[in-house]
């Protein structure tokens, strides 16, 4: 027999990280991640809006702007430490321990992906915005394609027989990434355009210059 679980994962993971480790669906193709930090203690749900917050504002944010940080906040909330991108992203080298190491990772991020994922299906869209409701859907099943590649790469299954058998597997699960990712840039688009024609500055935790600000 050829392969077992971990193999599958470690040959798997340099080939179809590139495509789920990408760019935001809040900014442009060019950008490299999909998350920042995670924050354990903070639960997606606790982080939506309700409806009453979600009418005229007294800090002059338009009700779309207060939508689309209700958003942000939900997926910037999610996301991975730097540590967590660099035991995602680095050679396994035939060692055990980090082979192990991914698939916890891989795991809590699957798990973030889904929490994400449920938040947003709950969160109230405003009424008479065009579009709100289909992107909100979209990002939804986004995280949940997402997190399905991640739970696939780290599941136990039947060894490979053949090195064949083991090839199309790691093919399945890269072209499955690779559409994950075609997803996202499309969604990048819907995002920019649908921020741009309700005047909706880009997310806080992706545009460089509010990202400077923050860090001052």
């Amino acid at each position: 027999m050829v392969g077992s679980k971990k193999t599958i994962a470690s040959m798997a993971a340099t080939l179809a990280l590139g495509c789920l480790i990408a760019a935001p669906a809040q900014s442009a193709p060019h950008a490299v991640e999909y998350f920042g930090r995670v924050t354990p203690s903070q639960s997606a749900l606790e982080t939506q809006p309700s409806p009453a917050a979600m009418q005229a504002p007294k800090d002059g944010k338009s009700v779309q702007v207060k939508w689309f940080e209700a958003i942000d906040d939900v997926v910037g909330s999610h996301k991975p430490t730097d540590a967590d991108r660099v035991i995602l992203s680095r050679p396994f080298n035939q060692e055990a321990e980090r082979v192990q190491q991914w698939i916890e990772i891989a795991t809590k991020v699957a798990k973030n992906y889904r929490d994400v994922a449920k938040a947003l299906r709950s969160m109230p869209v405003p009424e008479k915005f065009e579009g709100f409701k289909e992107y909100r859907d979209l990002r939804a099943d986004w995280f949940s394609d997402a997190a399905n590649v991640y739970e696939d790469m780290v599941r136990p299954r039947r060894p490979s027989r053949t090195m064949e058998e083991l090839e199309e597997s790691i093919a399945q699960i890269k072209e499955r990434a690779q559409s994950v990712q075609r997803t996202n840039l499309q969604l990048a688009m819907m995002d920019r355009n649908l921020r741009s024609t309700h005047h909706v500055h880009p997310s806080k935790y992706d545009d460089p210059l509010q990202r400077y600000v923050r860090n001052r």
